[in-house]
């Protein structure tokens, strides 16, 4: 199947989904965000997620060392950022000043919050590293989860032969995510 296909079958069987979770359990959260901001579905409605930050970052490089995107679930007001000046490795927040709201960024943001693993979303620690990850300088795949306003930060070894079960698997899914995102905006 086409990219295109398998899209459009996954936004079809998560419409579905959603219908009947809503008329089960009408006070189970479901989130509406389209190209215009109305009509797109948060994919893990039992899970209080505020917001992803996820990218990779690269210590010893000369340029865009450090891209992060940022998906954050507002209610009706969900967006999709990205931050290019590298503020990753400040010490302060990551700046992000580039929006793309519309239905192919918010599919990726949901496709992510849908394929975190339990192993993350059920982890009580503000942070943990898997791998080694930017070793050697071998790059490493950063992800952030703010759920009910508390932050885990994740750092994730970029070569994914160093990881094993789900997050072998969610790595390997983030490093796609990333090269659709870097390939549609073109950079």
């Amino acid at each position: 199947m086409k990219l295109k296909q398998i899209l459009l079958l996954f936004f079809g069987l998560t419409c579905l989904t959603s219908c009947e979770n809503k008329s089960a359990n009408p006070s189970t959260k479901t989130e509406i965000v389209d190209t215009e901001n109305k009509g797109h579905e948060d994919t893990k409605p039992d899970i209080n997620i505020d917001q992803i930050i996820f990218g990779v970052y690269c210590g010893e490089c000369g340029n865009h060392c450090a891209t992060m995107y940022r998906y954050f679930l507002g209610g009706n007001q969900n967006s999709f950022s990205v931050d290019f000046t590298d503020s990753y490795f400040k010490k302060t927040e990551i700046t992000f000043d580039t929006y793309f709201n519309d239905k192919f960024h918010f599919d990726i943001g949901n496709e992510i919050i849908s394929n975190i693993p339990d192993k993350l979303l059920s982890n009580d620690k503000t942070a943990e590293r898997f791998g080694c990850p930017d070793c050697t300088d071998g790059c490493g795949i950063y992800f952030e989860i703010m759920k009910d306003s508390k932050k885990q930060k994740f750092y994730i070894d970029y070569q994914t032969s160093e990881l094993t079960g789900d997050i072998k698997i969610f790595a390997e899914f983030l490093k796609t995510k990333i090269a659709q995102l870097k390939k549609k905006n073109g950079y």
